[in-house]
């Protein structure tokens, strides 16, 4: 028999973290035909991705705007039968003149869109696949300097305040132009293709809330665990059910898992204090970034109304850390608001009072405060070593994989495309398992090559 002809056992696999990278990662290993348990520290699941209820309306805490790229996450919704709706407008808010204007489109008109397109397609035109290995090396210099070298200021009037307000960074800082060249063209601008997508022309979110699709997701699955807490993974620690070699034991507080395969869907960074990790997998722990991310939901009066609002004040820079730089107000009738800044805790808490009295407002009731520690990322001298290309390289090695933020960036099309893809690629289906849907096609560099 060829050995492509060999069949395919079912697999067991302990998918650690319920955010939509881990889950849709769950989702497609069952589809497969394989066995999954998904384990997960916090009380519910969705991640990044949180939704609560305040005076009986839904507020989304972290992501939960689609762009017209988010094809993946269309389908999800389509497949289950959620109902969207279009997202407030967006704009950019002048604190000092505390006027309010569109977001700038300036790429549009003085020839920066034809002259990123034509770099693009010479440099990194697998920007807009699923990963980020692909681009590293290309876009590993800072996105400043990136900018400049290509005559693509206009991109940082057009794109920056939004990068920022969502958690990305300042352009400021030492940030290699990878991640902010993903998230432009994460927008859908960059493509000028006017696409719809579930019948909307412009951003949308879910009806009741982005957390309840990941909670339906969740509710499809077999096994998922909430409010587990790791204590230690040992890999290769013994046989596996079925008798082949090697293995993986995931040690929690309710006992221990054992499974083929691991799918790490959290950061390396978090999980190498309970991980038995290899050489490679702490020096690139070692390496990853991540910003201090907050969200309040506060009740605020007298502030504009209507809209996310992007603020563009003239220390809108790392320097004005603790500083609100966003906030979105997303019911008309309702003066609860949710406020995002960066910077230590007890900052963001003393400085949002003056920042809501600096727009003309009053901070009447703070109802929560989320710390996360958002979008893992490396380096530009990483990047330039190739660090994401070992990342890639090591997936499968020990057992284990990596889905989420830090191979597919931190936004959540990005961790679904790459999960899903990772899945099908790494685990294919257990003979006589029936044909839910035809995949999708691959679009890595391996599977080109083959």
């Amino acid at each position: 028999m060829d050995a492509t002809d060999a069949p395919v056992p079912c697999r067991s696999v302990v998918v650690i973290g319920a955010g939509p990278g881990g889950l849709c990662a769950a989702r497609e290993l069952e589809r497969a035909g394989h066995r999954v348990t998904v384990l997960e520290e916090q009380d519910a699941v969705a991640g990044k991705c949180q939704s609560v209820t305040v005076d009986g309306r839904v507020f989304d805490l972290g992501g939960h705007i689609c762009t017209n790229r988010y094809e993946r996450t269309a389908e999800l919704v389509t497949e289950l039968g959620m109902e969207t709706e279009r997202t407030t407008r967006y704009r950019v808010l002048d604190v000092a003149a505390r006027t309010a204007a569109r977001q700038s489109m300036a790429f549009l008109r003085d020839g920066t869109l034809q002259r990123y397109r034509a770099l693009r397609e010479r440099e990194f035109p697998r920007i807009g696949e699923p990963g980020l290995a692909h681009s590293a090396r290309a876009l590993a210099a800072p996105v400043a300097e990136w900018l400049a070298e290509h005559g693509l200021e206009s991109m940082a009037e057009s794109f920056g305040t939004g990068y920022t307000a969502a958690g990305y960074g300042h352009l400021d800082e030492d940030l290699p132009a990878l991640y902010f060249v993903k998230y432009a063209e994460m927008t859908g601008l960059l493509s000028g293709d006017g696409r719809e997508l579930l019948g909307h022309k412009g951003d949308f979110t879910l009806v009741g809330g982005f957390a309840t699709l990941w909670r339906r997701i969740a509710e499809e699955l077999k096994d998922v665990r909430c409010g587990v807490r790791v204590t230690s993974v040992e890999r290769h620690a013994g046989g596996s059910a079925d008798g082949r070699p090697g293995g993986v034991r995931v040690h929690t507080d309710s006992g221990p898992v054992e499974a083929d395969d691991l799918v790490l869907a959290v950061p390396l960074d978090r999980i190498l204090p309970v991980l038995d990790a290899t050489a490679q997998e702490r020096d690139l722990a070692a390496r990853i970034r991540s910003n201090a991310y907050h969200t309040v939901l506060a009740t605020a009066s007298g502030l504009p109304e209507n809209a996310f609002y992007f603020l563009d004040r003239p220390t809108a820079t790392r320097t004005a850390r603790g500083h609100c730089v966003s906030y979105h107000h997303r019911y008309p009738d309702s003066d609860v608001r949710t406020f995002y800044s960066y910077g230590r805790p007890e900052d963001v808490t003393a400085l949002l009072r003056e920042d809501v009295e600096g727009l003309g407002g009053r901070l009447e009731e703070v109802h929560l405060r989320r710390a996360w520690a958002f979008m893992p990322h490396f380096g530009g001298d990483d990047l330039a070593d190739g660090v994401l290309d070992r990342l890639d390289a090591s997936q499968g090695r020990s057992h284990t994989y990596y889905v989420g933020g830090l191979p597919a960036f931190e936004l959540v099309e990005c961790a679904v495309a790459h999960a899903q893809d990772l899945a099908r690629r790494h685990f294919p289906p257990v003979d006589g398992t029936p044909t839910v849907r035809e995949d999708r096609p691959v679009t890595t560099q391996e599977e080109q090559q083959t």
